[in-house]
């Protein structure tokens, strides 16, 4: 009995390493690729639970669906893909969404292509989260879904193919977005405090616009970057993780003094994270 524990814990192990080590779907992917292993695991369980409202369903039919286009950007490592993308695929069969009007992209996780494909697919769009399912007329984007659903998928695609009022979650990206087209992320006389009290009523919480920070940074958009992770530490100024994101951006832009203040703050409010410790102490003996 003993030796059969030890076998069921070894296969168990072995796993998990093969899971955490799935290789990434990038770029356009086919739907045949996710309905392959490693992938069909997770796409098929939640393809086949999803049972989308028939009534919405039907309402959904009634549109003029091949004049709409959807390009889906998903992470194959992310929990929220995992869920939500079958479950939209399934809501787009159902509806009989025409399939070659539907891509799929895949985008990487790893910190210096955050939320990119190689091929950059994704650039000049904002893809901050994933998935983000954004539906198209023509050229024209119409709206997103962004994560997971504001009401559920049906809801909300109806809503946006049949122009009824739709807000993306997060709705503090598109007032990110319009500031980054009118130059005011890269305004050096900006006021970051300013800005946050302009947006802190759609801020949901810290991680908001950590991740659109991070998203910029990895673009190369560093000037803009800095100024998101400024605003985000004049609104949460008590979270050492907003000092040490806007530390790392000053660091990869090369200002050192700047980026040891911001550290040193992280480190005031997080005296035992030995990260920020390191950090910091490698900028100052560099410097």
């Amino acid at each position: 009995m003993k030796y059969l524990y030890i076998v069921f814990l070894f296969c168990l192990t072995i796993s998990s390493v093969a899971q955490s080590h799935e290789k990434k779907l990038l770029n356009e992917v086919e739907l045949s690729q996710l309905k392959q292993e490693p992938y069909n695991s997770w796409y098929a369980s939640n393809f086949d639970s999803y049972h989308p409202n028939a009534s919405l369903v039907e309402a959904l039919k009634k549109q003029k669906l091949s004049n709409y286009s959807i390009k889906i950007y998903f992470g194959s490592w992310c929990g929220d893909s995992k869920r939500e993308l079958p479950r939209m695929m399934r809501l787009l069969k159902e509806i009989n969404f025409p399939e070659k009007n539907v891509t799929l992209i895949g985008v990487d996780d790893s910190t210096e292509v955050y939320k990119q494909s190689p091929k950059r697919l994704e650039a000049g769009l904002n893809i901050y989260r994933v998935p983000t399912f954004i539906i198209y007329e023509g050229k024209n984007e119409v709206s997103r879904i962004v994560e997971y659903p504001v009401e559920t998928l049906e809801r909300d695609l109806l809503k946006i193919i049949s122009r009824q009022a739709h807000q993306p979650n997060y709705g503090a990206y598109q007032q990110i977005n319009q500031w980054k087209k009118e130059g005011l992320l890269t305004d050096e006389n900006i006021s970051a405090r300013g800005l946050a009290m302009k947006i802190k009523g759609s801020v949901s919480g810290e991680s908001e616009l950590n991740a659109c920070g991070y998203v910029m940074m990895a673009s190369g958009e560093l000037k803009e970057a800095i100024t998101v992770f400024r605003i985000n530490a004049n609104l949460f100024p008590q979270s050492a993780n907003c000092y040490d994101s806007l530390g790392e951006a000053y660091a990869k832009a090369g200002l050192t003094e700047k980026a040891i203040q911001a550290y040193e703050v992280a480190q005031r409010l997080d005296p035992t994270n030995t990260g920020i410790q390191e950090r910091l102490k490698k900028l100052k003996e560099g410097s």
